[in-house]
């Protein structure tokens, strides 16, 4: 009688007689052999207790009736025990471990798959279903990288690398809660290190970025741990007590927010030399952000007021009422003659020098807003923007200029995947610092305020606008209608410096409108209207 070449399982012979003893000799290698599932391995004799088909792995030390046995599958069966000698490649599930075991010729050894050897993985999940959406998921409660040491063959070193593609990709990490957003960190669209906030995972606001090219950090929307207060009282010198944050040396240049707090008080009078708490060491000296002294009562209980380090001194950003401010502007921005004429009404369009076109932009008169007479609805709209119904009558006159850009491509910015050019510019010297305003709407194509000047501040309508981000919220169109714009320009050591950062598709048509400079970093309300100018009073 013959076995076959693999499991070695008897065969039926010619001629041979009780064909059913060898038949069922096969039959139960292969009910023990198939699928192999043994009850555990290392087993160096037979268990005391045994049931109808029991599998073992004989461990190498075998004894008893496993003698001579070592390695063998053995198999118990009709009240006896079989073997099997393992042949190379043979696999077994070991019950009791839970684990797969294979032959390799010499011993049984656990299965494993060798992870240098895993390349190219199309998914690869831990604790989760990865997809293609999310080709590596993974799902625990801790994760740790660990750097290799150089007695490892390693450096010490450990650097986590994220590349993007190009510098308009994004590159970041998301922080959700319930997967919906919160917080984004990263570079997004531009090479300015991000931080980026959001309270409903829709709507997204910068609370950091780092220029790359300065190193300079920006809080766009303010930083509003960073809080100075004081403990000075109406007529005594003042002491301004820092938040833990910002407690040691801060840098030439560093801008902060100080509340002043004195019960039952609307105005604190001012010392010359003011002890900054735990950054300085001695007294240093208070002024205004344009560096003269600050008058006696000027600083107001309960209001932030904006102060910068410059060398030794500290210079405060102090509010003024509005009436007090003065548009720089000869014409007062009423596009109406210069200089500006006394009288409310005006009766002839006049163009002004001190605004250039870029690009190829073409501007033009659009029309009167003359109060009581039939309105172009879009002048009507900005009216009622600016003033009261019942003011209307009685409010300065003034003119819109409409501004087609051109097809020029100079000095062109790319947000949201769309090529934006200048198309208005006005070059001053703007001494220490201006705040510059003024209304603008889109009527066809497409807008975004975009500067290469130092901007610390921009808002649109009294809110925090980022001019940097490459989100749909840069966008302004026909849609978005009326919009104040105001920013403070703070060239360094007062250089020449130009105005409007508006910056358009090719053929836009937007409408300009009150333009205003004031002097110093003031905060201008975003529905002053028309401003006069220091010609009015000569």
């Amino acid at each position: 009688m013959s076995d076959t070449t693999r499991l070695k399982l008897p065969r039926i012979d010619a001629a041979q007689s009780q064909k059913h003893v060898t038949h069922n000799e096969a039959l139960e290698m292969l009910d023990a052999l198939l699928h192999l599932s043994v009850s555990a391995r290392n087993v160096s004799s037979p268990p005391a207790t045994t049931v109808e088909g029991m599998i073992v792995i004989v461990s190498a030390t075998a004894q008893g009736a496993f003698a001579s046995r070592s390695l063998n599958v053995a198999a118990f069966g009709d009240n006896a025990w079989r073997f099997y000698v393992p042949r190379l490649g043979w696999r077994a599930y070991v019950e009791n471990e839970g684990l797969f075991y294979v032959f390799d010729g010499a011993d049984w050894v656990q299965q494993r798959i060798d992870l240098q050897d895993v390349q190219n993985l199309r998914y690869a999940g831990i604790g989760t279903s990865a997809d293609a959406q999310n080709p590596f998921s993974a799902k625990l409660n801790a994760a740790l990288f660990a750097a290799r040491s150089a007695a490892e063959g390693g450096t010490g070193d450990l650097r986590f690398t994220l590349n993007r593609s190009q510098s308009t990709n994004v590159v970041s990490q998301l922080y959700q809660s319930n997967w919906s957003g919160r917080a984004e960190t990263g570079l997004m669209g531009d090479d300015k290190y991000r931080i980026k906030v959001s309270a409903d995972g829709s709507v997204w606001k910068d609370a950091l970025f780092a220029d790359p090219a300065t190193g300079r950090v920006f809080f766009p929307n303010g930083a509003s741990d960073l809080v100075a207060s004081t403990s000075v009282t109406t007529g005594t010198p003042a002491a301004f007590f820092l938040s833990a944050p910002m407690r040691g040396a801060l840098p030439d240049g560093a801008l902060f927010w100080m509340v002043p707090h004195v019960p039952n008080a609307t105005a604190l009078n001012v010392d010359p030399t003011l002890q900054i708490d735990q950054i300085d060491a001695v007294p240093l000296s208070l002024k205004a952000f344009d560096g003269s002294t600050l008058p006696q009562g000027c600083l107001e209980a309960g209001k932030a007021i904006a102060v910068r380090k410059s060398g030794a001194t500290y210079l405060a950003q102090v509010p003024r009422s509005v009436p007090a401010l003065l548009n720089l502007v000869e014409d007062g921005g009423r596009f109406a003659g210069n200089p500006e004429p006394v009288s409310w009404a005006v009766a002839t369009y006049a163009d002004v020098t001190w605004i250039t076109n870029l690009n190829g932009a073409v501007r033009a008169n659009y029309g009167l807003a003359r109060p009581g007479t039939t309105l172009n609805s879009n002048i009507a709209d900005l009216l009622n923007k600016i003033r009261p119904t019942a003011a209307q009558a009685s409010g300065s006159e003034f003119f819109v200029q409409q501004v087609t850009a051109g097809t020029g491509v100079t000095l062109p910015v790319t947000v949201q995947s769309t090529l934006y050019y200048p198309v208005l510019s006005s070059v001053r010297n703007v001494g220490r610092g201006i705040t510059a305003g003024a209304y603008f709407r889109v009527l066809s194509g497409s807008v975004v305020l975009a500067s290469s000047e130092t901007i610390p501040r921009l808002l649109i309508d009294g809110v925090a606008h980022n001019i940097a981000a490459d989100t749909p919220a840069r966008l302004f169109n026909a849609a978005s209608g009326w919009k104040h714009l105001q920013m403070w320009l703070t060239p360094a050591n007062g250089s020449t410096t130009s105005l409007w950062p508006i910056r358009a598709t090719p053929g836009t048509i937007l409408l300009f409108a009150l333009p205003s400079i004031v002097q110093g970093l003031e905060t201008i309300p975003w529905d002053i209207g028309s401003m006069p100018s220091y010609r009015v009073w000569r």
